[in-house]
């Protein structure tokens, strides 16, 4: 899933993004996906956050396109992704039994990804399908014999693959059929476009998922009506501003506290 996007210009200093990740400025924040038949968190979606010196908490539409152009993108998503991993481990060793989401770029889909993503999550003692690779739908994706067989390399070493932001113009119905996964998340795009052609893609995802008896998150819910609405696509679980903004790791262990 996407963070919104700020108004601030981009950082477009690939040095400065360097040091960054290597100064362990760069931190998850968790945002909760709800499942709605039991009407609580049970996965949270890691996304990157720059904790910077001098300009405090920096957004990632401010840095992620300059990590995807300059290939720093493989190593903060390893950062992100082993911060992330081991807080979720210890939740587990708490009793918390929540699952975690990781954005992986298209750009990551090679043989070598997911063997290494496989063993860190084997490391860390968790249970298959508790972690999930969040990959985001391209014009390519479902066409390169490459990423395919990574994306089916992770779910057979025990990582669920979710095709993220379906809906957003790129992946067909055809070609979802074609891709291995384990879940779909529909983009908000489609909750924001109240029209008959929205519903009847999003409905037909839901089928493709229901036939694969994979998981289908609604992203962008912002209001009780777009919670309606993705109850009636027949969505498993919802991600948006309506249930809780991306939050740091302290504040997830509070809100876990009241459930």
């Amino acid at each position: 899933m996407k963070d919104r996007a700020s108004s601030t210009e981009p950082e477009n200093s690939a040095d400065q993004l360097r040091r960054a990740v290597r100064r362990g400025e760069l931190v998850p924040y968790f945002q909760p996906q709800y499942d709605f038949a039991s009407g609580q968190p049970v996965v949270f979606e890691a996304l990157s956050r720059w904790m910077h010196p001098d300009r405090g908490l920096v957004m990632p539409d401010r840095f992620i396109d300059v990590a995807e152009r300059t290939g720093l993108i493989a190593e903060l998503g390893r950062t992100i992704l082993e911060q992330a991993g081991r807080r979720v481990a210890e939740w587990h060793r708490r009793g918390r039994r929540i699952g975690l989401a990781v954005n992986v770029s298209p750009s990551q889909l090679r043989p070598e990804f997911a063997s290494t993503m496989v063993e860190f999550v084997r490391a860390l003692g968790l249970p298959d399908r508790t972690v999930t690779a969040e990959i985001t739908e391209t014009p390519a994706l479902s066409e390169t014999c490459e990423e395919v067989e990574t994306m089916q390399a992770l779910i057979d070493g025990g990582v669920g693959v979710s095709v993220d932001d379906f809906g957003a113009g790129f992946t067909s119905i055809e070609a979802l059929r074609r891709m291995p996964f384990t879940e779909v998340k529909i983009d908000r795009s489609l909750m924001r476009n109240s029209t008959p052609g929205a519903d009847a893609l999003a409905l037909e995802a839901v089928g493709v998922a229901r036939s694969r008896h994979a998981i289908v998150v609604a992203e962008g819910i912002e209001t009780a009506q777009d919670l309606d609405r993705a109850r009636a696509w027949g969505c498993d679980r919802g991600q948006g501003f309506f249930f809780s903004p991306a939050v740091p790791a302290d504040e997830v262990e509070r809100l876990l506290a009241t459930v």
